[in-house]
């Protein structure tokens, strides 16, 4: 009886420990394909563009002001008034200026009429003197008061000539023609110029030419170059795009909190006069385009499977290919993948798992390294695009698909341009409509590959 209990005791436990083995390899185990997270690659378009925010002002605005002081006696134009170079804007009170004049005009007068009586002296004095009937002394002095006489007539005339000045600027008239679009003072009220004109109209010049002053980051200035062309938006008319020309940047830069930035001009067309003095302008710049290339994540060049061996990074020499990205704009913070820097800058040193270099490079930099599978190096000197920016040559990098076993694949790929989200694919055992792994999930219990949503970094 011992015996027979004996047995069913060793048959359970066997049986219970069958059990324990199978049922996590049963119910807990996954399929291959659900350890990794992939992406599907498709046909798209690649465009690389900085922004800027600026405002639409006038490209020459005048201000209109007075040299003199006083009480402004009219006001013969108003707002958004359309006046001519030359035309009378506004009269100050003129009394005083006209007093000083007419009394400027009764000195000159007297002083000629005391220059005659000195010419008269000094001509009967050069008679007398030539006949020897008169002494040198008072033929000396009547040249004297002559000569005195001129100096008092040109002395008057400066001055009558200056309160003549002062009495026609009592007239503001318009030195350009063009747009009212201030007007800074109303009628009687009192200016005084004694330190600095005052302002009292704004004049704007041809309103069918505008311009954009926009701010750039030292970072996207180096992208930018005379000639190239901008789209930009207005709150006013959402939906409608616009169009400019980049003109002119501006060397004189500004630094606010150790953020500096330079002052772009962009010149715009506005015949309908729909773009008016002061709006913000949404300025968008397109240095690269291209449509309808097979396009891949960056996350899935940087991604590496577990285990799998770091390839050293190569030298110059062994480079094959120019930087990452030939302008590329910075990628949103949602967009930011293993092996990335943050707020799409390139890592400046050794990657996490020690493969070392930068694994992108900007507009008109060359970089030397290996990051992610992806080889780099400095573009050739002179190449460019049809936009003026350096043009990129071709990189080689590396991702991988699963294959027919449940395995990561590794594919290796010719790459071009990127915007630090997605690369252009130009030839590699890819087509659209793969998918590429792009992660790894976590299995349950290990916890050596992904924790919740942080990335593993390679």
């Amino acid at each position: 009886m011992k015996a027979k209990t004996l047995i069913k005791i060793i048959i359970v436990l066997a049986v219970a420990g069958a059990l324990a083995y199978a049922l996590p390899k049963f119910f807990g185990g996954k399929k291959s394909e659900n350890l990794f997270r992939a992406q599907r690659v498709n046909l798209g378009q690649l465009r690389i563009a900085v922004g800027a925010t600026g405002t639409i002002n006038p490209v020459m605005v005048v201000n209109v002001g007075t040299q003199i002081s006083g009480t402004i006696n009219e006001i013969l134009v108003d707002f958004n008034d359309s006046v001519e170079a030359g035309q009378l804007l506004m009269v100050l009170d003129d009394q005083l200026f006209q007093a000083k004049a007419d009394m400027s005009k009764a000195n000159l007068a007297n002083s000629q009429a005391q220059l005659r009586l000195a010419q008269l002296k000094y001509d009967r004095q050069e008679k007398l003197y030539k006949a020897n009937s008169a002494p040198k002394e008072e033929f000396d002095t009547a040249l004297a008061n002559l000569e005195m006489a001129k100096a008092s007539v040109a002395q008057h005339e400066a001055s009558l000539a200056q309160d003549m000045y002062n009495l026609n600027n009592t007239r503001i008239v318009a030195p350009v023609a063009g747009v009212i679009i201030n007007r800074a003072v109303d009628v009687g009220q009192t200016v005084a110029a004694s330190f600095q004109t005052p302002t009292l109209i704004d004049i704007a010049g041809d309103l069918t030419k505008m311009q954009i002053n926009a701010s750039f980051s030292e970072a996207d200035i180096g992208r930018l170059t005379p000639g190239l062309d901008v789209t930009f938006t207005v709150d006013a008319y959402p939906g409608e795009s616009f169009k400019g020309k980049l003109r002119q940047i501006r060397l004189n830069p500004t630094i606010t909190s150790n953020v500096v930035t330079y002052d772009v001009i962009i010149d715009v067309d506005n015949p309908e006069l729909k773009l008016l003095p002061g709006m913000t302008a949404y300025v968008d710049i397109e240095l690269y385009k291209q449509n309808n290339v097979l396009l891949v994540p960056n996350t899935a060049l940087n991604y590496r499977p577990t285990g799998a061996e770091v390839p050293a990074a190569p030298t110059t020499a062994e480079a094959t290919g120019p930087g990452v990205a030939q302008a590329g704009a910075p990628a949103p913070s949602d967009a930011k993948g293993p092996g990335q820097a943050p707020d799409g800058q390139a890592p400046t040193g050794p990657s996490p798992d020690g493969t070392g270099g930068p694994g992108q490079a900007t507009a008109g930099q060359g970089a030397t390294g290996h990051w992610g599978g992806r080889q780099i190096a400095s573009a050739p000197e002179g190449a460019q695009t049809d936009q003026g920016q350096p043009a990129a040559v071709e990189t080689h990098g590396r991702v991988y698909v699963l294959g027919p076993d449940g395995q990561p694949k590794m594919v290796s790929l010719t790459l071009g341009t990127s915007d630090l989200r997605q690369t252009i694919v130009l030839s590699g055992d890819l087509k659209p409509g793969d998918q590429v792994i792009i992660g790894e999930n976590q299995p349950e219990g290990d916890r050596t590959l992904l924790s919740g949503s942080r990335p593993r970094r390679f």
